[in-house]
Formats: C-alpha cells, sequence, structure tokens
C-alpha cells in the first residue's frame, strides 16, 4: 500500500492520518495486544475503542490513555449514553489532554453530540461521526446525516472540530453479500457532506458463533471486509482522501455490546491468514482440557501460514502453548482473544504499512 502515516491538515500542521482502524471493545485482552505492539506497528493503528456495558466509568479513560500513550484513537462510549453524568463529568474530563477523539453519530441523544462537540473543540483533536453504512445508503438515510452534521456547528467557525467519517458496515459474514455496494453508495452520499479529515471503512468478518465441534480441523471464515475493502478501493469513488480499512480485530462485529463475566466452559483459539480466520473450538475446564488446547496450537502452528514465534506476542504466545506442557500456560479464552488480536493487529498492520 506504501500510504504515508501523516497528510497536511488546511495547508498547515501535519497530523497523523490512520492507516488501519480496528474496532475493539476496552477490556484487558484488546487493550493488552494492542499495548504489546512494536512501536512502528502501533504508529500505523488508531483503534475504535469501544466501552462496553456494564463498565464502570472511571476505569475506561486510564486504560485506554496508558494503551494509546502519545498516539491517536477514538472512543465511542454509546453504552453509557443512558448516563449523561458518566460521560461527560466521569470520562471527558479526564481525557482532555490525551490524543483520544469522542464519537457521536446520528440517533443518539442531543446531550451527547453537544457534548462530544464541545469536547473536540476543547482537546483539539477531532470527532469521529459513526455512521451505520446500511441508514446512510438512502438519500433520506444520507439527509438525516447531513442534519446531524449541520448541528455539530458551533457560534465559532474557527474552532470547529476535524470530522473523521467512521462508516460501519458492521458484520459482513454471508458469502453472497452486498456490502461493497452499499459502503459505494452510502460513500457517493456522505462525502460530499463535510470535509472530511478521514473516511474509515469498518466491517467485521469474524464468526459471530463459535464452531459447532471442537478440536481439530478448524473452521475457516472468510474475511469479507478485506475484499469490501480492496474492492471500494478500486471502484476509486472520488473522495478527497482514501478509504481506511478498518475491522473488528479477531472477534465478532457485536464484541463490545455485551457486559463481560461468565462465560460457556470453552473458548476459540483463533488465527489470521491472508483470506481467512482459522477457528478452533477448546475446552477451558474439565479432565484434559488443557492438553487438548495445546494439541490444537500445535496444529495451528504446523499450518503453512503461521509466520512464526517472533512475528508478534499472539505468535510467540500460541508457540508457548503448542510446545509447552502441564495445566499453566495452555491458556483460557481471554487469553485466546488476547493472542488472537495480538497477531492480528499485527499482520494487518504489517500488509497495509507494506
Amino acid at each position: 500500500m506504501n500510504r504515508s502515516a501523516t497528510k497536511a491538515v488546511n495547508g498547515g500542521a501535519t497530523m497523523v492520518e490512520p492507516l488501519y482502524v480496528p474496532v475493539l471493545p476496552v477490556r484487558r485482552g484488546p487493550l493488552a495486544a494492542y499495548s504489546g505492539l512494536t512501536p512502528s506497528l502501533r504508529a500505523a493503528v488508531s483503534p475504535l475503542w469501544t466501552i462496553a456495558p456494564g463498565t464502570d466509568p472511571a476505569a475506561p479513560p486510564g486504560a485506554v490513555a496508558a494503551a494509546q500513550r502519545a498516539m491517536p484513537a477514538w472512543l465511542d462510549a454509546r453504552h453509557l449514553e443512558g448516563e449523561p453524568r458518566a460521560v461527560t463529568q466521569g470520562l471527558w474530563p479526564y481525557l482532555l489532554h490525551t490524543p483520544v477523539r469522542p464519537v457521536t453519530g446520528p440517533g443518539r441523544p442531543d446531550w451527547q453530540r453537544s457534548a462530544c462537540a464541545d469536547f473536540a473543540r476543547a482537546c483539539g483533536n477531532g470527532l469521529g461521526v459513526r455512521v451505520r453504512a446500511d441508514e446512510a445508503a438512502s438519500e433520506r438515510g444520507a439527509e438525516s446525516v447531513c442534519r446531524f452534521v449541520e448541528g455539530l456547528g458551533g457560534p465559532d467557525l474557527a474552532r470547529e472540530p476535524l470530522l473523521d467519517l467512521l462508516l460501519d458496515l458492521e458484520a459482513v459474514t454471508e458469502e453472497w453479500h452486498q456490502a461493497d455496494k452499499c459502503a459505494l453508495r452510502a460513500l457517493e452520499l456522505l462525502g460530499p457532506l463535510a470535509v472530511w479529515r478521514s473516511i474509515v471503512l469498518l466491517a467485521g468478518s469474524f464468526p459471530g458463533s463459535a464452531p459447532v465441534l471442537e478440536g481439530w480441523p478448524p473452521v475457516e471464515a472468510h474475511r469479507h471486509d478485506w475484499d469490501v475493502w480492496h474492492m471500494v478501493r478500486n471502484a476509486q469513488p472520488g473522495l478527497p482522501v482514501d478509504v481506511t480499512y478498518g475491522d473488528y480485530g479477531a472477534h465478532h462485529a457485536h464484541a463490545a455490546d455485551a457486559g463481560s463475566g461468565g462465560g460457556p466452559p470453552w473458548g476459540v483459539l483463533r488465527y489470521t491468514t491472508e483470506r481467512t480466520f482459522l477457528l478452533a473450538k477448546a475446552p477451558t475446564e474439565g479432565e484434559g482440557h488443557a492438553a487438548r488446547a495445546r494439541e490444537i496450537a500445535r496444529r495451528m502452528i504446523g499450518e503453512p501460514d503461521f509466520r512464526g514465534p517472533g512475528f508478534s506476542e499472539g505468535d510467540r504466545w500460541l508457540h508457548a502453548c503448542a510446545t509447552g506442557g502441564g495445566t499453566s500456560g495452555a491458556g483460557n479464552a481471554e487469553a485466546w482473544i488476547r493472542a488472537g488480536h495480538s497477531q492480528h493487529l499485527a499482520y494487518v498492520a504489517r500488509r497495509l504499512t507494506r
């Protein structure tokens, strides 16, 4: 792709342009996976962090700020919007001097739009406008987005926040999808509505359900999101900025929409190839569960697509799991998600920075 990670904005200061935007829940596994990327890869990745339901509002600001350090990202607090004070007093003040950008969008409460716009003006980092592609792909939907964007304006035009369009296809898991046509139509309608600093196409092709059978061979799920982005870019929709690739990491598109805690007595080991996800179901409890997980890991690192233990922390962990013994170090569902995100983020970032 050989895209530069920076660009000039309005002929002035150089600002970071995202090369890759994964949508990730603010949880330990994804935070650790992102934090563990090498500095050069972290510079190419700008996550869209989403606070999951039931999260203590006091926790995400510090966790996200620590993970991002000086690198830009977006933060979507839509699951906290039933409690305005949790957002306006418990979240934004702690992020004021960080590179984190708030996220708003059509259909959200008026107070949320105003609070995000005010915060964006105060911090000067910009504002993410997250729009569902299926709703924006009609003239009526685009008109709704237009009215929303116009409503972001304040009295001082010189201080208006820079806008990032986060166009979300959500789950794209069916073979005969029409996601590329939907995205192109939405971009045709939304592109002229504002001077977008960046335009990100988000889509998730990781399956929403686990494999039915445990063990090997794995289920292979096609990475339709990767194909859709290429089709949209190749169609050259005539936009003033490149369309940035975004996905949901190595997890399904609704992973951030459910609270944490509990869960079944199994998990999924996962690995990303150029065109697919490899998914293998493994137990997390019961007699012999660690040995069964290690056997799956051994099969996985034996695949031709395995990139070696030096490629990422996730690859290193998977290799250690495969070559280790005993119950300690075989992991659990959370560890497998973390390792999956780690190898996926590293792989996609390297593909996009070639």
